[in-house]
């Protein structure tokens, strides 16, 4: 049996990997998968990808690669999701902030440096011609750091998937006061170099199986419910959600979308000048 140990965050983009694990297609071609779910998103996986802890990660496309640029050992491997990521902007539910242009000058919780939440806080500030290069972050972690932050009166702003958060926004906990999407395709799928190097068939074999889960699941009538139940999530939500998202339906690297994501961070000065080379395996292709 060849090990893979996977990642990803407990997010209901990933409905395909948990049905692909639990259908028992990897046991039966001698693929040994272990599932660890990652609450402090995109950045900690990148660490966990590089040291070792993890073959393969579903990223945010912007942390993964920045990620590679700061020297991690991974790359990218395919798009998993095609569609813009919807970021709700968060404040606590008794603070005074109506408006987002009360938010310049305020804390930003960040689960970490280079995680999505960092990284769009800064795309966020950009777009609205604010000294995005001294912004105040306050690293917390995870959803739950942030929610200890807000409490504690230690940040006043949060960036996060608005889906994710809408039963903190629904029971007063969050206030939601503005939205921003990703100019981009939001999630890619890494692998570590060295997974790629010793695991190359074990991946290949997986990445096929897991998009032949996505094309069942936009196939069914009751992906709606599938999703709710395994997340505990609203259906009417999911449904909503449903609307804008578009997982891919096979492997692929479009270039010209890994360009966009290059340049953007380039322009922020998050990222040298690199070479789509280096952020890209063709394994699959």
């Amino acid at each position: 049996m060849t090990k893979l140990k996977i990642g990803g965050v407990p997010e209901h983009f990933n409905m395909p990997w948990q049905l692909l694990l639990r259908s028992g297609q990897l046991s039966e071609i001698g693929i040994n998968a272990a599932w660890t779910d990652f609450q402090g998103g995109t950045g900690a996986m990148g660490h966990a990808l590089h040291d070792g802890d993890l073959d393969i990660a579903v990223l945010l496309t912007e942390g993964a690669i920045q990620g590679i640029d700061k020297g991690k050992d991974y790359k990218v491997i395919s798009f998993y999701v095609d569609s813009p990521l919807n970021w709700g902007i968060h404040v606590p539910g008794g603070a005074a902030i109506e408006k987002t242009e009360e938010l310049e000058g305020k804390r930003y919780a960040i689960s970490r440096y280079g995680s999505g939440s960092h990284l769009m806080a800064m795309i966020d500030a950009k777009e609205r011609s604010w000294d995005y290069g001294n912004l105040n972050f306050i690293e917390v972690d995870s959803l739950q750091g942030a929610r200890d932050s807000f409490q504690k009166s230690e940040s006043e702003i949060f960036f996060w998937e608005k889906y994710t958060t809408k039963s903190l926004v629904d029971s007063g906990e969050f206030r939601r006061i503005a939205e921003r999407k990703t100019p981009f395709s939001c999630f890619v799928i890494c692998a570590s170099d060295r997974a790629l190097k010793e695991k190359s068939n074990a991946i290949k074999a997986t990445i096929e199986l897991l998009f032949s889960q996505v094309r069942q699941l936009n196939e069914s009538a009751q992906k709606a419910s599938i999703i709710s139940d395994f997340y505990k999530l609203s259906k009417t939500d999911v449904e909503n959600w449903l609307i804008d998202l578009r997982w891919a339906n096979q492997p692929h690297l479009n270039k010209e979308e890994l360009e966009k994501v290059v340049s953007i961070l380039f322009n922020l000065q998050l990222i040298r000048a690199v070479d789509l080379n280096q952020i890209c395996s063709e394994i699959l292709y």
